[in-house]
């Protein structure tokens, strides 16, 4: 082990004296080399050179051997701390023709070194064909910190010149900053410059270099503008707030500036801020006081690095009244009523009155608002024969006092509004019915009785000339006697009283034929999709219990039946037409026979319409739409119509079924149509083309399904973006 350590700390001295020497022996080198280059008599032309090593070499410029005479105005020499120099020779003479430029570097470690480069000076005329030429120049520019900025030149030349960019005559150095970069199509030899800073600000010119010579632009400063607006309140704040006692208010504050300062609140004569002045929200501050009992100074401060600013309001507590007294209901009728009241005692002027009222019974429990600058209201609208509640507050500038005690009113009554519901019929003999119904549901006032119409002659009849059999309030079916033995009526029930009579019921048939059942009573039909109905009913009235039900439904060109041999009151029809109106009637019977069908229920199945979405995606010159389809429906094709939105339609010109379009479109005689044009789809998008920049279009889409075309949907706008 003794041996082991020892052998480790030799090689750990070595290599530390090893670094040491590395660290301290380091000998001048050069990085960057001055290239021989060929330009043009009466232009410019710039060689580099850097050095590296340590301690980091000076760099010495060389003209033929001779150390560069920097009293030349022609000649300028640029050095930076980090080891690069530029020479500059400008105008570049005949006489310069030949020149021999050297750059040289000594630290004291080592040996010197240097690098030499050759100058050629060419005549216009005798410039190469492919000679780099530079084709636009960079210009002045301005740019926004944090913005991207855009320094133009543009070269030619065969082969393509290469670009170096110099920024008060130093080259960039792109590998080192990724904000950089040179474009090598569209515009090449351009400088993109992105999120700019101070540092980009200076003097740019672009150097174009290929195996004929070299051409240097023209210079152009770039400036990069820092914004500096010390803090300022963009949103005023008022120097006075009321508010209620026991209320709440917010207090919004916004301030701006570049930097965007922070905003914070704080109560005069206090140093404890309302927020952290360090993490307080930046330009806004929303300050939200509640239960506010007393009155009270706030002050809003914005704090930036150019400076603070304070603005301070006053919260002002004030009371609410009292409510008014002696609230009173009068002028009752069956659909309004009249409110008065008397002012509260207080010494602010009162803006205005709140009155509200509801159902005190009803399924709504929210109240109604209604404002009155008197102390009376006239209120209409109301329901007939309906409790209603109401209060009265008195409003103020900072709020709504306290209420009034609730108080009660009933409006007045009104004929029936709604006949009565569910009407039933089935024989007790064979020359006596029996009827049965359910209350009306909106009567409107207290029933007092009920009107029973029958008549076995035309159910067309005026009901003046149908018999007439009146029951009592409380009794909701009736026997009506003495009748034709083995014969239809038709029966019609009305509610009556103290204001009127009610509409009269839907028509009930009945037979007189012992143990036949009546006809089952509410009847519903509703569309579950394209090719299915489902249909609910009631049990009918019946003495001998029920076998099952005979369902009859229709089209305008077809009847069918199907016979339910069990009881059960709901049935879906299904193997339906989409798109297709229906008509249904439902007859019960029993070992006896069966009875009367019952009025007729109509129904329609969907149409497969796409449905168009509101999100689409445009450009100027297109859009992109979207629809959707039910997935019952087996689609074949789409088809889509567009047209400008701003071109009037001609008369009668509907779009309609997309097969009656094209035979429209066709006919000679028909007037002409709107420019619609025309694209098909599988799928549930399109992309419509060629459009006009900033124009409204009216777009639709039709299904192809199986082997015909649907109705076309309802019609949805899109406007395409603007030009640029």
């Amino acid at each position: 082990m003794p041996k082991k350590r020892h052998l480790v700390q030799t090689i750990t001295a070595f290599l530390l004296t090893v670094q040491i020497a590395t660290a301290i022996d380091d000998s001048a080198r050069l990085v960057v080399r001055p290239d021989s280059s060929a330009v043009e008599f009466g232009s410019k032309v710039a060689f580099f050179c850097r050095a590296d090593g340590n301690p980091l070499p000076p760099i010495q410029w060389n003209i033929n051997g001779k150390t560069a005479d920097t009293e030349n105005q022609r000649l300028t020499i640029i050095s930076k701390s980090y080891g690069i120099s530029t020479l500059r020779l400008d105008p570049v003479q005949l006489e310069d023709n030949g020149t021999v430029i050297s750059c040289h570097a000594d630290n004291g470690v080592g040996h010197p070194v240097f690098a030499e480069a050759t100058l050629l000076v060419l005549k216009k005329d005798t410039r190469p064909e492919g000679f780099p030429q530079i084709v636009v120049h960079p210009a002045l520019r301005t740019i926004e910190n944090g913005k991207t900025a855009y320094v133009s030149c543009r070269v030619s030349g065969d082969p393509r010149p290469k670009v170096l960019w110099l920024r008060d005559s130093i080259p960039l150095d792109m590998r080192a900053d990724s904000r950089y970069s040179v474009s090598t199509i569209g515009n090449p030899g351009a400088l993109m410059i992105q999120h700019a800073r101070e540092e980009d600000q200076g003097i740019y010119e672009c150097i174009a270099r290929n195996i004929h010579g070299v051409s240097h632009s023209k210079q152009a400063n770039l400036y990069v503008k820092v914004r500096r607006v010390p803090p300022y309140f963009s949103y005023k704040l008022e120097k006075l707030y009321r508010v209620a006692q026991g209320g709440s208010i917010n207090l919004t504050c916004v301030a701006v500036g570049y930097p965007m300062p922070r905003v914070f609140w704080r109560k005069p004569g206090q140093t404890v801020n309302l927020d952290d002045s360090i993490s307080a929200p930046i330009g806004k501050n929303l300050l939200t006081l509640t239960n506010v009992e007393h009155s009270d100074n706030f002050t809003c401060v914005a704090v930036s690095p150019l400076g603070n600013i304070e603005a301070t309001t006053h919260i002002l507590v004030l009371p609410l009244p009292t409510p008014p007294k002696d609230v009173k209901i009068t002028g009752i009728t069956s659909t309004g009523l009249t409110v008065t009241w008397k002012p509260p005692k207080f010494d602010q002027p009162i803006l205005n009155y709140v009155v509200k009222y509801r159902q005190r019974y009803g399924e709504s429990k929210k109240w109604i608002e209604v404002k009155s600058p008197d102390t009376k209201l006239n209120i209409d609208g109301l329901e007939p024969f309906q409790q209603y509640e109401f209060t009265v507050a008195a409003e103020v500038e900072v709020g709504v006092g306290e209420a009034s005690m609730v108080i009660e009113a009933q409006t007045d009554e009104q004929k029936p509004q709604s006949p009565p519901i569910k009407p039933q019929a089935r024989s007790l003999s064979r020359d006596s019915l029996l009827v049965k119904w359910s209350p009306s549901e909106r009567p409107n006032g207290v029933v007092t009785s009920y009107n029973v119409y029958y008549t076995n002659g035309s159910r067309d009849l005026p009901i003046e000339e149908w018999k007439l059999l009146t029951t009592k309030a409380d009794e909701l079916l009736a026997t009506i006697s003495e009748l034709e033995i083995d014969t239809k009526y038709y029966i019609r029930v009305q509610a009556v009283n103290s204001k009127g009579t009610s509409p009269l019921s839907q028509v009930v048939t009945v037979q007189t034929i012992p143990g036949l059942p009546g006809q089952p009573p509410g009847l519903s039909a509703k569309a579950l999709d394209a090719k299915r109905i489902a249909l609910t009913w009631e049990k009918p009235l019946f003495s001998v219990p029920i076998s099952g039900y005979v369902i009859s439904y229709s089209t305008s060109d077809d009847v069918r039946e199907i016979t339910l041999t069990s009881p059960h009151e709901k049935h879906t029809v299904t193997a339906l037409n989409p798109d297709t109106p229906y008509s249904f009637r439902v007859a019960a019977y029993t070992s006896r026979g069966q009875g009367e069908f019952t009025e007729l229920a109509h129904e329609k199945t969907p149409s497969p319409t796409p449905s168009i979405l509101p999100k689409f995606e445009s450009t100027s010159k297109s859009l992109h739409i979207f629809w959707n389809m039910s997935s019952e429906f087996s689609v074949v094709m789409y088809r889509v119509k567009y047209c400008e939105k701003l071109m009037k339609p001609k008369k009668n010109d509907d779009v309609g079924s997309s097969e009656e379009q094209e035979r429209r479109q066709n006919t000679k005689d028909s007037e002409p149509s709107r420019p619609w044009a025309t694209i098909e789809t599988k799928d549930t998008h399109a992309n419509l083309t060629y459009l006009m920049p900033y124009t409204l279009y009216e777009v639709v889409v039709a299904a192809k399904v199986d082997d015909s075309w649907a109705e076309y949907s309802q019609a949805r706008e899109f406007r395409t973006n603007e030009d640029g």
